[in-house]
């Protein structure tokens, strides 16, 4: 989640999708959303560590068995 940079791209990058706080989607555009109201931030790998710390042993350890799976497919 922290590569800046790969091959010109940012990878590895995981987004949050959020209500705009600007226009708090009303029809019209503003320089924060994409103007249907919806904005997209990115999350700082602290965060998700947090949010997995958070989850109860079933889905941590659902969410280890898919990165495990993931590594073994060749995707990290």
């Amino acid at each position: 989640m922290d590569d800046q940079q790969q091959d010109g791209k940012r990878e590895g990058v995981l987004y949050v999708k959020g209500r705009c706080f600007v226009c708090n989607a009303e029809t019209y555009s503003c320089y924060v959303c994409n103007g249907l109201g919806t904005t997209y931030v990115e999350a700082a790998d602290k965060a998700v560590a947090r949010w997995i710390n958070n989850l109860n042993e079933e889905r941590k350890n659902d969410i280890m068995k898919q990165l495990e799976k993931g590594n073994e497919n060749g995707i990290s």
